[in-house]
């Protein structure tokens, strides 16, 4: 008796020390993503007609924000228009096992449970429900899918109320200087008298001959442009790129504009910069058209160009289009996004345009009109992460 008794405590012993389960209270959601969605896009063919293009969009290029303080989660990044998101299956994971929970759209006091193989109509934001594994609590999560009501790459144009007219009186400029042209966060253009490209270090008051790395005869002396911005990967840095057409006296037949760029490096060290003729290659069919009155700006990802009517051996409508480059200044391209405003008067005898990073304008002497453009996404703001 004495021998069966031991063994049975020594089994409930070894019983008890095999269960290592555990149940805990905390309830959280700890992932959270989505398989593939479907885009639907409305498209124009050549022939005028409307189609509409069905893409994919993958999850794993979207991540999801999951504020554990104020219990939402949400994709920072919206996804593009026209993403379907009233079937979406979702993968998520939760702290300790907890079991989820999404309340009825329809029926907010009913609770489904979820399964991922299950989609989930997220034309609306939704509420996910975490019990905790020992059934004592619960935490309650607003997980909302952001999609974009507008096409990102889209100019919107808007004719303002103010009448543009162009400052004939400007202030004196300074002695020997024909035209200031503008200048970058150190330096600032001109072009003299006698058409030599000069540079101020000191604001204006004193000015002295820039350095060429060719011969001036090719530096533009009419229909002259100057655009600035920071360089991309060099810090301290400055790019400058300057347009503008050969005299037409002189070179009465070309096609193209001229395109000169420098880099300014404002380092204390830094050994001074000089003006690089930007050549233009045979094989390079997207030159800058020689052009009346060339306007140049960066704006978002590239430098944006407009001019009248082509000179020379130019042969262009006034203000007929647009110009993008997207490597400072060595191609333009037509890009469709910038399209002119509808109701834009080409009757314009100038059009300068101008940035404040977000918007573009067109200031147009002659016909008075001021325009307000602005790609879509650079109006969009995120969700604070």
């Amino acid at each position: 008796m004495l021998l069966l008794t031991l063994m049975v405590a020594a089994s409930c012993l070894n019983s008890k020390n095999d269960d290592t389960s555990s149940l805990y209270s905390d309830a959280a959601i700890t992932n959270f993503t989505f398989s593939k969605l479907t885009r639907y896009q409305h498209q124009q063919t050549a022939a005028g007609n409307d189609t509409i293009i069905k893409t994919t969009i993958s999850g794993d290029s979207y991540t999801f924000c999951i504020d554990q303080i104020n219990h939402r989660i949400y994709n920072s990044d919206s996804l593009p228009t026209g993403t379907d998101v009233s079937k979406v299956l979702v993968t998520l994971s939760t702290y300790n096992g907890g079991t989820v929970w999404v309340q009825d759209l329809e029926e907010p006091e009913l609770l489904i449970l979820f399964d991922s193989s299950d989609s989930i109509d997220f034309t609306q934001p939704r509420k996910f429900i975490i019990y905790a594994n020992n059934g004592k609590g619960h935490t309650d999560y607003d997980v909302s899918i952001n999609v974009h009501k507008q096409e990102g790459n889209m100019m919107t144009w808007q004719l303002t109320d103010e009448a543009y007219t162009e400052d004939e009186n400007s202030a004196q400029l300074p002695e020997g200087i024909k035209q200031l042209l503008g200048g970058c966060s150190t330096e600032q253009y001109a072009l003299s008298t006698d058409n030599r490209l000069m540079v101020s270090r000191d604001g204006g008051t004193t000015w002295q001959e820039d350095l060429l790395d060719e011969d001036p005869a090719l530096l533009p002396v009419q229909d002259l442009s100057l655009t600035s911005y920071p360089m991309n990967y060099a810090d301290n840095t400055d790019y400058v790129v300057l347009v503008g057409n050969r005299s037409t006296d002189s070179y009465p037949q070309e096609k193209t504009a001229v395109v000169w760029r420098k880099i300014v490096d404002k380092g204390a060290y830094a050994p001074e910069g000089q003006w690089t003729y930007i050549m233009p290659r045979a094989n390079n069919p997207y030159l800058l058209p020689r052009l009346k009155d060339l306007s140049i700006v960066k704006y978002d990802d590239g430098i944006l160009a407009i001019g009248g009517a082509g000179i020379g051996g130019a042969t262009k409508t006034p203000w007929s289009q647009i110009y993008k480059s997207r490597d400072n200044g060595i191609t333009w391209k037509y890009d469709s996004t910038y399209q002119l405003p509808s109701g834009f008067n080409k009757d314009a005898t100038k059009v300068k345009m101008s940035t404040d990073g977000k918007n573009l304008w067109l200031h147009c002497s002659g016909t008075g009109q001021v325009w307000r453009g602005m790609l879509n996404k650079l109006g969009w703001e995120k969700y604070e992460e």
